[in-house]
């Protein structure tokens, strides 16, 4: 449930788009899979000890913690506080027309202008890349999906805490990671069945999670760690 994240979705949308949709959807989930179980791997089995501090610890008040946060997460987006309060603020605009504050010397405008061609051809590269067939492209927004969030490091060390067998905390980690990439798993295995139909389906269910309110995504979060919350208490 927590690994439902709308921004994946998207960008599956976006690979389905490309020419050969398989190999791009075959590229972003192995690297994505292969980061991630990396870095989980390393976490469970190598750096433990530092990562949780005291193994002793019981998974049941981590859940319910998490679930808390996640509570209250939900209800800031449910409520009406405005989340862009601190966001930069654009610079005032040069007034057109003339002024003192107008007047720029030929030697500035000579300095400021080669880093704006620079920019500029930065910006065409990142365009050109977006728009190539090249693997790298959908390995690149793999790997960046993949990086670990606080939800990933929840959720090792929920394993962690739960003191299992080596074998049982990997399978733990593998089935969560399988879960997660069922979004791009399905749409994968159904595009080679019916692409047409598996492109209008994945566009219509990105479509419907953007067009969702504050409300809506404040109920779900809240709901996820409720469900959280109650798994906690039971394991007390």
């Amino acid at each position: 449930m927590v690994s439902i994240e709308p921004t994946r979705l998207g960008l599956i949308a976006l690979l389905l788009t490309r020419q050969h949709p398989i190999r791009h959807l075959v590229v972003f989930q192995c690297v994505g899979l292969s980061i991630s179980l990396t870095v989980g791997l390393t976490v469970l089995f190598v750096f433990h000890r530092s990562f949780l501090g005291n193994s002793n610890i019981h998974p049941a008040p981590l859940q319910v913690a998490f679930g808390v946060v996640l509570v209250l997460l939900g209800a800031v987006l449910a409520s009406k506080i405005p989340l862009d309060r601190f966001a930069r603020q654009p610079k005032d605009k040069v007034p057109a027309g003339g002024g003192d504050d107008a007047v720029v010397d030929d030697a500035v405008v000579d300095d400021v202008a080669p880093p704006v061609n620079r920019r500029t051809r930065f910006f065409a590269r990142v365009r050109g890349f977006l728009k190539s067939e090249s693997s790298a492209f959908s390995a690149s927004i793999g790997a960046a999906t993949a990086m670990p969030s606080i939800d990933y490091f929840a959720l090792l060390a929920i394993i962690i805490a739960s003191s299992a067998p080596p074998l049982e905390q990997g399978l733990a980690l593998l089935t969560f990671l399988l879960l997660a990439g069922a979004f791009a798993t399905i749409p994968m295995l159904s595009f080679i069945v019916a692409p047409v139909k598996t492109r209008l389906w994945v566009q219509q269910v990105n479509l419907w999670v953007r067009s969702r309110t504050r409300k809506q995504a404040g109920l779900f979060v809240g709901t996820v760690g409720v469900v959280l919350i109650a798994v906690g208490l039971v394991g007390l």
